[in-house]
C-alpha cells in the first residue's frame, strides 16, 4: 500500500513554475521639455514580456549588452552612448550593464542590472553604478534621472525593492 501511494505522489506532482524578471534600462530626450531622462523599469511574467515587446529604441535588455565568455561567465560588457541636444548643449549619456557576478553560476550571477552615467561637454554630471544595490538588498532602487539646464542637479526617483519587485 506504502508503494503505491508513494507511485500515485510521484504520478500526480505538480507542474513545477517560476517567475519570470525583467528589466529594460534606457533614456528618453524629451527636447519639449528640455530634459533628458534615465530609465529604469522591471516587470514580472506576462507584464515583463509585455514590456520588453513594446520597448523604445532607446531601451535596452542588460543581458543583451553582455558578450559571453563561455557557458558559465560573462566575458564583456557593452556600453550604449548617445546624445541628447537640448536648450543649452549636448548631453552625453552611457548606459553600462552590471552583473551580480561574472561567474552566473556564483552568489548573485543570475542577477542583473545596469548603470549610467551622464556627461555635459567633458564634465561628468551623473553616475550611478548600479541602479538596484544588490540581488538581496533592501536598498532603494533608482527608476528615474532627470538632468537638464532647468534643474540645478540631477533629480533622481527611487521606489523600494517591494515595490519595484512587486
Amino acid at each position: 500500500m506504502k508503494r503505491l501511494l508513494f507511485l500515485l505522489l510521484m504520478m500526480t506532482s505538480l507542474s513545477a513554475s517560476a517567475d519570470a524578471f525583467y528589466v529594460l534600462a534606457g533614456y528618453v530626450c524629451d527636447k519639449k521639455a528640455d530634459e533628458l531622462r534615465i530609465t529604469y523599469d522591471g516587470a514580472y511574467n506576462e507584464a515583463g514580456k509585455a514590456m520588453m515587446a513594446s520597448r523604445r529604441k532607446t531601451q535596452w535588455d542588460p543581458w543583451d549588452l553582455t558578450v559571453a565568455k563561455d557557458d558559465d561567465h560573462i566575458g564583456s560588457l557593452k556600453t550604449v552612448r548617445a546624445n541628447c541636444r537640448l536648450s543649452n548643449g549636448v548631453y552625453a549619456v552611457e548606459i553600462t550593464p552590471s552583473p551580480g557576478n561574472f561567474n552566473v553560476q556564483g552568489r548573485c550571477g543570475a542577477w542583473m542590472t545596469a548603470g549610467a552615467k551622464v556627461f555635459k561637454g567633458r564634465k561628468q554630471i551623473y553616475s550611478i553604478g548600479r541602479f538596484d544595490s544588490d540581488c538581496f538588498g533592501e536598498e532603494p532602487i533608482v527608476t528615474r534621472v532627470a538632468v537638464g539646464p532647468k534643474l540645478t542637479k540631477p533629480v533622481e526617483t527611487s521606489v523600494s525593492s517591494a515595490e519595484f519587485y512587486k
